[in-house]
C-alpha cells in the first residue's frame, strides 16, 4: 500500500471515530452563523452540506454558493446568512469522494432577543430626574414584558440599600404582572426586571428606583436660644420623622427671613432689632404628589425682667443669701452678680467668700462672714439675653449683733412691773376684794358669793324681814369645851316654805338633819 492509501485509511479511521451526536449552534435571527464540518475532519478536500439527510443538499459538491446566496462554503465550513426561523434544523456534511451515507451532526437554533424589555411601576409620581415615588400605605402595581425567541424567563427583584437582592416573582413567558398592597418604607429601593433567553443565555434587564414618601410623624417644634454673643439669638425649627425633608420657613410679619428643605432649620439673627413681644413664625410644608401637609409654630421674644428684695440686712460675722429671679425672658436669660458700680464691670466669681447657685431662672448669692467695711453696699443682679440686658440693685446693710439676753431680761422686768401695777390699782380701788380673798384672816372663814344685782336686793329685803322676825333661839355654848367667856350666842333662824314641786324625800332628809 502506497502513502496515499495509508492516508486515506487513516482518514477513514478518524472519520469513523468522529462523534455522531448533535452539537447545538445558536444563531441570531437576521444574522449569520458558521457551521464547521467535524464529521469528516481535515481529511476531506471537498464536502457537501445537507439538511436533515443527505438527499436534501443545501450546498452541493460542485458549488460554493447557493442560488439564493444564503449558503456559502468557507473551506469545509458552511456559512448561513440572513437567518430565519425556517433555517432551524440539523445540518451535516459529507465527503464528496465518499458515497457512504452521512448523518447530521450540527443542530442549528435560531433565536431572537430578549428585545423591548418594558418595566413599569404604577401609580407613582415622577421627579424631574426620573425617579418614581409613592406614599406609604399605597397600592403599587408592577408590570414587566419582553419579546424573545424562544419565550424568555422574566424575574423581578428588589435591591434594598442595606441588604442583598430579594427575588419577588419569576415566570417563563413574555410578561409578568403583580401587585403590592400597603407598601411600607422598608420597600424603598431599586427594582429590576430581567428577561433571559434560555436558548442563547442572553439577558436584558431594566431597573427603576422607587421612593416611599411619608409625612412627618412628630409635631413641628420651634425655639429661640442665645448664641453666647451679645445681641445674638438663634432660631431653631424642626419637623422630624418625614421623608423627604419638608420645606421650613422662618417668617416675621409675613416676610420670609430664612427657608430651607431640611428636617431642621437653624438661623442666627441680631436680637436687638426685635421689640418686646415680637412674634416669629416657622412654617413647615411637606408634599407627596397632590397631598400637602402644613404645620406651624411660633416664638415670642421678650427681654428679661429681674426681681429681688431691694434691702437686705446681715449681722457682722454671719452669712446672708441674696436671691434674684428672672421672669418672662425668651430666650432664657443668664444671671450674673456684680459688686457696686465698677467700670469695666467685674463679675463676682464663686469662691470662699461668695457662693453662687443657679436654679433655672433663679440665682442665689451667699456672702460668707459679713463685714461692714468690705460687704456693705450695693449688689447688682444682671440678667441678659439676646434681646436686652436688665439689672436690679440690692442694698446690703451690715449691723453689729445685739445683746439678746439683756433685752429679754429687760422685757421680763417690765412685764413684772406692769403686773404689780395692775394688782396695786385693783387693791387701791376696792380693798374688800383683798380682805375677802385673804387666806390669812383668823377667827372665821367666809365664803365670797357673787350674785346678780336683782338677787342682791331680794337678799337685803329678806335680811330686813329676819331682823324684825320674833323667832329667835338662845343657845348656850356647850360646856365641853367650856365657854371662854360664858357668852351666849344668838342665832337667827329663817324659815322658808319649800316649793310645792320639791321631792318629799328631800324634805324628809332635811327634817332629820334639823332634828339632829
Amino acid at each position: 500500500m502506497g502513502p496515499r492509501g495509508v492516508l486515506l485509511l487513516a482518514c477513514a479511521v478518524l472519520c469513523g471515530t468522529c462523534g455522531a451526536s448533535l452539537t447545538p449552534v445558536i444563531g441570531e435571527l437576521g444574522g449569520q452563523v458558521k457551521l464547521p464540518c467535524t464529521s469528516v475532519g481535515d481529511c476531506a478536500t471537498k464536502v457537501a452540506w445537507f439538511l436533515e439527510n443527505s438527499a436534501q443538499e443545501v450546498l452541493s459538491c460542485d458549488s460554493d454558493i447557493s442560488a439564493d446566496f444564503k449558503f456559502l462554503r468557507n473551506a469545509s465550513s458552511l456559512v448561513i446568512t440572513n437567518l430565519r426561523q425556517e433555517d432551524e434544523g440539523n445540518y451535516g456534511c459529507r465527503d464528496c469522494s465518499n458515497t457512504a451515507e452521512s448523518k447530521p451532526h450540527k443542530q442549528l437554533r435560531v433565536t431572537s432577543g430578549p428585545h423591548n424589555v418594558t418595566f413599569t411601576i404604577f401609580p407613582t409620581n415622577i421627579l424631574p430626574n426620573g425617579t418614581r415615588y409613592t406614599s406609604i400605605g399605597s397600592t403599587v402595581n408592577f408590570s414587566c414584558s419582553a419579546n424573545s425567541i424562544p419565550q424568555p424567563k422574566i424575574n423581578v427583584s428588589f435591591y434594598a440599600q442595606d441588604k442583598g437582592p430579594e427575588l419577588f416573582h419569576t415566570v417563563e413567558g413574555s410578561s409578568l404582572d403583580f401587585t403590592m398592597l400597603h407598601i411600607g418604607s422598608n420597600y424603598e429601593g431599586n427594582y429590576t426586571c430581567s428577561a433571559e433567553n434560555l436558548a442563547s443565555g442572553r439577558n436584558v434587564s431594566s431597573t427603576l428606583q422607587l421612593l416611599v414618601y411619608y409625612a412627618p410623624s412628630h409635631p413641628i417644634h420651634c425655639s429661640v436660644n442665645n448664641t453666647g454673643q451679645p445681641s445674638e439669638i438663634e432660631l431653631s425649627c424642626s419637623w422630624p420623622g418625614g421623608y423627604p425633608d419638608p420645606l421650613l420657613e422662618w417668617e416675621k410679619d409675613g416676610k420670609i427671613l430664612f427657608n430651607d428643605t431640611s428636617g431642621m432649620l437653624v438661623s442666627v439673627l441680631n436680637g436687638s432689632q426685635f421689640s418686646d413681644g415680637q412674634q416669629l413664625t416657622c412654617r413647615g410644608d411637606h408634599q407627596i404628589g397632590g397631598d400637602t401637609k402644613e404645620e406651624y409654630c411660633q416664638v415670642h421674644l421678650s427681654p428679661p425682667v429681674p426681681q429681688s428684695q431691694p434691702l437686705r440686712t446681715c449681722l457682722t460675722g454671719e452669712n446672708v443669701t441674696l436671691s434674684c429671679s428672672v421672669s418672662s425672658a425668651n430666650p432664657p436669660a443668664t444671671i450674673t452678680w456684680l459688686r457696686n458700680f465698677s467700670y469695666p464691670e467685674v463679675e463676682i466669681q464663686p469662691g470662699k467668700k461668695y457662693q453662687i447657685i443657679q436654679d433655672h431662672a433663679v440665682s442665689y448669692l451667699t456672702i460668707v462672714n459679713c463685714s461692714h467695711d468690705s460687704d456693705e453696699g450695693y449688689y447688682i443682679c444682671k440678667a441678659e439675653n439676646g434681646i436686652a440686658t436688665k439689672d436690679i440693685l440690692i442694698w446690703l446693710s451690715v449691723n453689729k449683733p445685739h445683746n439678746i439676753v439683756g433685752l429679754v431680761t429687760t422685757l421680763l422686768i417690765l412685764f413684772l412691773l406692769a403686773v404689780g401695777l395692775i394688782i396695786g390699782l385693783i387693791i387701791y380701788c376696792d380693798p374688800r376684794i383683798y380682805l375677802k380673798a385673804n387666806p390669812f384672816r383668823s377667827g372665821q372663814s367666809e365664803v365670797l358669793v357673787l350674785v346678780e344685782s336683782e338677787e342682791e336686793e331680794e337678799m337685803e329685803q329678806v335680811g330686813n324681814s329676819v331682823e324684825n322676825d320674833p323667832y329667835t333661839d338662845n343657845v348656850a355654848r356647850r360646856p365641853n369645851p367650856p365657854a371662854a367667856n360664858g357668852n351666849i350666842y344668838k342665832h337667827q333662824v329663817l324659815f322658808h316654805q319649800p316649793p310645792a314641786n320639791v321631792n318629799s324625800d328631800l324634805i324628809g332628809e332635811v327634817s332629820e338633819d334639823t332634828d339632829n
